[in-house]
């Protein structure tokens, strides 16, 4: 069964935070030394270049994890598996790079600035050779947590050396690259020690036949980006750079702090599916229950914290030029419930019991909802119908998934220890309005918001016994005593 849940989600946990740091580092020295429309040129480009690494992806990732995990302890399938999944998605991205060309040739916004475009694509070739799925499907996180935080501190280092002004912005995009993918080369340098491809007959490799069943999960990829990477591309068409960049600023805190939420459920992928596998269904439905319920836990107090935060971390992070960002920021905030939800209900119990056209049926409602919207928000509000097209579209998918699959969620979806996370939560939003009433300097006060906030939650849920708290704190006495 490999590393217990509660390691695997304490090192994919260490490595979210660490990708939550490292933001905050960066983000606000290269938004003051690039300006909004830097910024916002680079997010451009970025969404174009992910739509093209989606198409060369064609849903592998995710399909990948579930099948390593299924052979994991099969020496010679795993070797099989991996290696065609590899050939598989090394022809997809020569196919992509054609793509590529055929932009900084024909699109007049790339062919401007075709050097910045080149180097944001070498992601499509890191993805290629990453194979994160291939570690996630083993369940080995300890490394992928070491190996990320040794990736960021360099390209840290090499960001506050080379990028100095404006003109830096093609340095800007090495270390954007660099910072995110670079240590996807020693991911596939790393898989000798996993698989042997040198012993595989070439006759029996058949990468092809793992392309239908990716294409099912690359169609519900392309219908959840259309919500993603299509917000900063319609916004860029429909208004302009500086638009993008005011999103790309209040988006960029949602993500940092929905990476804490969606921590577990990154964990609880391979294990559902292995657990499914092994038809250990009592076992499956009890671990599904306690991560909705971590979920809840954590996601009510983000929720809140983000939007009394907001301010002061979008003042610390980029500085008043993007004092527009705010109240976006606070707009999308919710998302942080509405994805974790969704991730329980979608990729660890529907996906694993082949009820996947569910689904993609949801995101697609949530698509649909979320282009509407944007159509008609955008050039009236800018970066502020974005947002609200972006929420909306996520409560649409939510609430879609629960009710069309409701019959098959092994999930009380309503408990007591719920109840006591949403009082907990308002007791915590009571704190931070007194904090922000102080109108103190944003360092301050986001320091004086961490601290009382998340003492004040966890006081409530610590003298109400909640079950989830107390076991955190046992798992962290053990961990000190072994230490």
């Amino acid at each position: 069964m490999g590393r217990s849940l509660k390691a695997n989600y304490f090192f994919n946990l260490a490595n979210s935070i660490s990708q939550l740091i490292f933001p905050i580092i960066t983000f606000p020295y290269a938004s003051r030394v690039l300006m909004v429309e830097g910024i916002g040129q680079v997010d451009f480009f970025t969404s174009i270049i992910s739509y093209i690494t989606l198409f060369t992806c064609l849903g592998i990732p995710m399909y990948a994890i579930r099948e390593v995990a299924r052979v994991r302890n099969n020496h010679d399938m795993l070797s099989l598996i991996t290696t065609e999944i590899l050939l598989l998605h090394a022809f997809l991205s020569i196919l992509g790079y054609l793509v590529v060309f055929f932009l900084c040739i024909f699109v007049p916004q790339i062919y401007e600035n075709v050097k910045l475009f080149l180097i944001l694509s070498s992601t499509i070739f890191f993805t290629a050779i990453g194979c994160e799925w291939f570690y996630q499907g083993i369940e080995d996180f300890k490394y992928v947590a070491i190996r990320g935080l040794l990736i960021k501190i360099i390209s840290v280092v090499l960001l506050f050396c080379f990028v100095k002004t404006k003109d830096d912005l093609l340095l800007y995009g090495v270390y954007s690259v660099i910072g995110v993918l670079g240590g996807n080369i020693f991911n596939f340098l790393r898989l000798h020690k996993y698989i042997n491809s040198r012993e595989l007959p070439i006759k029996k490799l058949n990468p092809f036949r793992h392309l239908k069943p990716a294409i099912h999960i690359f169609a519900y990829n392309v219908i959840i980006s259309v919500y993603l990477q299509l917000n900063s591309v319609l916004l860029g068409f429909l208004k302009d750079s500086i638009a993008v960049g005011y999103f790309c600023a209040a988006t960029k805190v949602l993500t940092l702090t929905m990476r804490l939420s969606s921590s577990l459920v990154t964990v609880m992928i391979p294990r559902a599916s292995n657990l499914l596998a092994l038809n250990k269904i009592a076992e499956f439905n009890s671990v599904i229950q306690k991560s909705y319920d971590y979920i809840i836990a954590i996601s009510l107090p983000l929720v809140v914290g983000l939007i009394f935060t907001s301010k002061s971390i979008i003042l610390l992070l980029s500085g008043e030029e993007f004092i527009p960002s705010i109240f976006a920021s606070q707009i999308v905030s919710l998302n942080i419930l509405t994805v974790g939800v969704s991730g329980i209900v979608g990729l660890q119990i529907l996906y694993p019991l082949n009820k996947f056209n569910i689904v993609i049926i949801s995101t697609l409602m949530g698509a649909v909802t979320n282009v509407l919207l944007n159509i008609f928000l955008v050039p009236i509000y800018g970066h502020y119908g974005t947002a609200f097209s972006y929420m909306f579209a996520e409560i649409v998918v939510t609430i879609t998934m629960c009710i069309i699959g409701y019959k098959y969620i092994p999930i009380v979806f309503i408990k007591r220890s719920h109840i006591i996370y949403i009082m907990a939560s308002l007791f915590m939003a009571v704190v931070l309005a007194c904090i922000y009433s102080f109108n103190l300097n944003a360092i301050y006060s986001l320091i004086m918001m961490f601290v009382f906030g998340s003492m004040s939650y966890f006081f409530i849920l610590y003298f109400l016994k909640d079950s989830i708290v107390l076991e955190i704190l046992a798992y962290m006495k053990k961990i000190l005593k072994i230490a």
